[in-house]
């Protein structure tokens, strides 16, 4: 998930930071600030979850995906993004030992969202147009390929980094962010697979799937009577489709530079690109995540009733204590 190498190893005396002592500020500065809200926001979404656990979870299975989207972007942001600030504080990560971890977690969880995302944008497109279809076959339409990705991720990044064998001169950059990347990036199979696969394949049927989307509700709505059973099924599910489709606008934002860059990289210039990923690139993926809770309120009207009171009273006792 990092296109991003480098084999010189580096002491925090030698290094050259790749990313400006301002950048590192602004770019730190606004991580926090959106992090504050959207932390609050996974939070009472969460318990609301558990509280409405029926109604929203054993009743709803379109909500299931959602909620597995929400808990990997809230780790990213809880566990992962602490990396981050740290090395955007200092300028360089302090010690090689949590490079692996870092490049571990970072990636598995950025896979594990994108991956998420274009499930759901396959789900929802059959729950909405042929909802019978998953209804009757729950077991293989919807749990067993929901296991399978949360699984594949996992398992792929437990090999790409853990327990891939790294050749004896790899080092890691420790000026770099997540270290440089993991070693596994340096052989070429390795890593035209998980440039192919893991990047390109989910981002290219995310888009596919929420273009489809689009194309059927656009066409229905010109087509058909407002009374007809299919606008009732477009009425019902409206902010299903609101909520995947600002979640996939997201994700595309942050994904479809990427490709460009790689491929741009691959056929043209090797040096395309870099200083944008390294000041901009890196980082996009956390304001996805901060927007995530956000976005999921689109389709959880009752969530989102508890969470406008939640700051409402955090608003008035800011009032009251200024």
């Amino acid at each position: 998930m990092n296109n991003q190498t480098n084999s010189t190893s580096l002491v925090p005396e030698e290094i050259s930071f790749g990313i400006g002592l301002m950048e590192r500020i602004i770019t730190m500065s606004l991580l926090i600030a959106f992090a504050i809200p959207s932390l609050t926001c996974f939070l009472v979404i969460f318990y609301y979850f558990i509280q409405l656990r029926k109604t929203l979870l054993f009743d709803r299975i379109n909500h299931h995906i959602i909620l597995c989207i929400l808990i990997s972007d809230f780790l990213l942001i809880a566990t992962e993004l602490p990396f981050s600030l740290r090395y955007l504080s200092l300028g360089y990560v302090q010690s090689t030992k949590v490079c692996l971890f870092w490049a571990f977690w970072d990636y598995y969880l950025e896979a594990t969202t994108l991956f998420l995302t274009m499930y759901a944008s396959i789900e929802r497109y059959f729950l909405i147009f042929h909802k019978e279809w998953i209804m009757k076959n729950k077991l293989f339409f919807h749990y067993i390929p929901l296991g399978f990705v949360c699984f594949y991720t996992f398992g792929i990044y437990v090999y790409f980094i853990p327990l891939f064998p790294c050749k004896p001169n790899h080092s890691y950059d420790l000026a770099a962010f997540v270290c440089g990347g993991s070693c596994y990036l340096d052989a070429f199979i390795q890593s035209v697979y998980d440039t192919i696969v893991d990047v390109m394949l989910p981002t290219c049927v995310l888009l596919i799937f929420n273009l489809l989307m689009i194309d059927r509700v656009i066409r229905y709505k010109h087509k058909v009577s407002p009374s007809t059973p299919v606008s009732n099924i477009l009425k019902k599910n409206r902010q299903m489709i609101l909520q995947l489709l600002a979640i996939s606008l997201m994700t595309l934002i942050t994904w479809l530079p990427w490709i460009f860059i790689i491929l741009v990289q691959d056929f043209y210039d090797p040096s395309f690109g870099e200083q944008f990923t390294t000041i901009f690139l890196h980082y996009l993926p956390y304001f996805t995540s901060f927007a995530s809770p956000f976005l999921a309120l689109i389709n959880l009207p009752k969530i989102r009733v508890e969470f406008k009171k939640v700051m409402r009273q955090f608003m008035t006792t800011l009032h009251i204590l200024n």
